[in-house]
């Protein structure tokens, strides 16, 4: 009994030291492997062979890129730079109208003399003069009128210069002079525009000075002007009325070249009811004050110079090919979406585009179980080497019923002679 306690105590205290050094080892020394280091992770395709499924993705793509060339790129210009520019009008009249067999100058139809962006240019006027303060009709003061007043006509009585000249009757004043101008069709408007983009570039755009063009409004008559309208007029139709007209002159300028010109809009904005002002010139008579009233019908002419500036911005550029490439993967989304929900052989395509993996939502759970079976396995096949049991076997292990050694070893140990 002793001999084999003493033999299986050798066997175990070998299997020990071919343990300890086994576990002694300096583990591998990892080599740096820039291959390994620098490996990254690509996606896996998978080619579905479906005409209806392929033309749904190659449509998306190609309106995407149609989108991104004509559209962002080429209408809305959004790989530039856009600046809204700082406008500059000049605007000048010349000619002679004539009535009642008198001339009349610029210094006589336009009020005022000087207006850069814009002039009034008069056709008709209608003066009544020595008007005093009283009580009358006021033909500028339409009902319903202030406490006190009566209304008349329409027209409010009450405290006015009188007698009243207003938009009420201007056909009819009382004692009024009308006057009509003829000839103003043949007197010239001149329009000189020009814009500058001061946050993008420091050129200044002028009408009229890229190669090759010319300024059309720098000596254009009234009756072309009204003739290229919208809707087109005759100098016939608002000699009596007056009209308000807008020349509205659009840049859109690349920054980077200095040929520029604008497009230009003529539009009556008055919807057929004409323009007119009025003025009053004061004076005494006889101690009493006292004006005389002018009321004047005529072309209000509005010039405006605006536009935006472009130029072009790499980075922009690359904003939008990324935006387009983001895009694209709407092509995808829908085609899976259509391939895996809707197609009759969604199932076969499931399987071809997905891989399931094996539950591993309880994998801490089982590791924890496994580890505490691995050591309940170390502890049965373990001995401490201090004698028999009475099976046999050491205290402490087990032999499995195989008998003194049966936990096996080294083959060393077990084959070495006593």
């Amino acid at each position: 009994m002793s001999q084999r306690g003493t033999e299986l105590q050798q066997f175990v205290d070998d299997e020990n030291e071919e343990d300890d050094e086994f576990n002694d080892k300096p583990p591998p020394k990892e080599e740096w492997d820039w291959d390994k280091k620098c490996a990254y992770k690509t996606f896996k395709v998978v080619r579905i062979k479906d005409r209806y499924l392929g033309m749904v993705y190659w449509g998306i793509v190609t309106l995407v890129i149609l989108y991104i060339i004509i559209f962002a790129l080429g209408m809305e210009g959004k790989h530039q730079y856009q600046e809204p520019g700082i406008g500059t009008v000049i605007t000048r009249y010349h000619g002679k109208g004539f009535a009642n067999g008198k001339a009349f100058d610029e210094a006589d139809l336009r009020f005022p003399e000087v207006e850069p962006y814009g002039a009034f240019i008069m056709t008709k006027s209608v003066v009544v003069r020595s008007q005093k303060l009283g009580e009358c009709v006021d033909f500028d003061n339409p009902c319903p009128c202030r406490k006190g007043a009566v209304c008349v006509d329409g027209f409010c009585q009450d405290k006015a210069w009188c007698p009243s000249l207003g938009d009420g009757n201007a056909d009819k004043a009382e004692g009024a002079v009308v006057t009509t101008i003829t000839g103003l069709e043949h007197t010239i408007l001149e329009l000189m525009t020009g814009i500058a983009f001061p946050g993008i570039g420091n050129y200044f755009f002028v009408t009229g000075k890229s190669v090759g063009a010319t300024n059309p409004f720098k000596n254009i008559t009234l009756k072309a002007l009204l003739e290229q309208s919208q809707p087109p007029m005759k100098m016939e139709e608002v000699v009596e009325t007056g009209a308000l007209v807008g020349v509205s002159f659009f840049w859109n300028c690349d920054v980077m070249t200095t040929d520029c010109e604008p497009s230009v809009v003529i539009k009556r904005l008055d919807n057929g009811k004409g323009f007119s002002q009025k003025r009053a010139n004061h004076h005494t008579i006889g101690g009493t004050e006292a004006r005389d009233a002018v009321m004047m019908f005529g072309l209000r002419i509005l010039v405006d110079s605006s536009g935006i500036g472009r130029r072009i911005s790499f980075v922009l550029i690359v904003i939008q090919i990324g935006s387009g490439l983001a895009l694209l993967r709407t092509a995808s989304m829908a085609s899976d979406f259509l391939m895996l929900k809707i197609a009759y052989r969604k199932n076969a395509y499931y399987k071809c585009k997905v891989i399931e993996t094996d539950d591993y939502s309880d994998l801490k759970d089982r590791i924890d179980l496994i580890k505490t079976s691995q050591q309940e396995t170390r502890a049965l096949l373990s001995g401490d080497g201090r004698g028999e049991d009475e099976h046999g076997g050491a205290p402490g292990g087990s032999t499995l019923g195989l008998g003194p050694g049966g936990k096996g070893g080294l083959a060393s140990s077990v084959l070495r002679p006593r």
